[in-house]
């Protein structure tokens, strides 16, 4: 086989044929088989599948995490029905992909905050669309409870009592997202090792 004259590392002479190695500095001389499609192709599904357990894992667990917490908040407080009305609200982007809305109100003749994006079920663009979907005056029902403090204390009124919602949202992630994600991890780790053989055999074929 013939090879470049002089180590790209080293610079040693090499001469007209050497071994597949460098004698004094050991690089690979053997010249690399070229990349197929297939290969490209291998390679955008383990980005992609990468990409997807990243996220997916990141997302999963703050989704559980953040439930599990709050169930535990919830549980045993006591609570009553009440009304939330309005008197203004606050939009803000924290960072890229996540956005806080929340609202200052009346509730029983006291002064509360509540966290708006339960209510809504839709993210707002700006300060003027969340004022638009929430004008001041509007009367929210709510579960109001005493024991607890800040937005915590006001909860929309769901099918089911907070404890309950935030248990069932925690078992969502345990046993739907989270296995997900964990399949899609073993996907892109079956798609490496077919990649990793997949190259091997072609560099011993050539």
């Amino acid at each position: 086989m013939q090879a470049p004259r002089k180590c790209p590392r080293c610079g040693i002479d090499l001469g007209s044929y050497v071994e597949t190695h460098c004698p004094q500095c050991g690089v690979n001389l053997a010249p690399k088989p070229p990349i197929t499609v297939g290969i490209r192709l291998l390679d955008l599904m383990i980005a992609i599948c990468g990409s997807l357990f990243v996220l997916g894992s990141l997302f999963g667990f703050v989704f559980y995490m953040n439930s599990s917490s709050r169930e535990q908040l919830y549980q045993g407080a006591p609570y009553h029905a009440t009304a939330f009305r309005v008197t203004s609200v606050q939009y803000h982007r924290v960072s890229a992909g996540y956005t806080d809305a929340s609202a200052i109100g009346i509730v029983e003749g006291q002064k509360e905050s509540m966290d708006l994006l339960p209510y809504l079920n839709r993210i707002p663009q700006n300060q003027s669309q969340l004022m638009g979907w929430v004008p001041e005056g509007t009367v929210i029902p709510v579960y109001l409870f005493p024991t607890l403090a800040g937005q915590s204390r006001i909860q929309v009124i769901h099918a089911v009592p907070a404890e309950e919602w935030y248990r069932g949202r925690a078992t969502w992630a345990s046993n739907r997202a989270l296995p997900v994600v964990g399949a899609i991890g073993i996907l892109a780790a079956l798609l490496s090792l077919a990649r990793f053989f997949l190259f091997a055999n072609r560099r011993v074929a050539n």
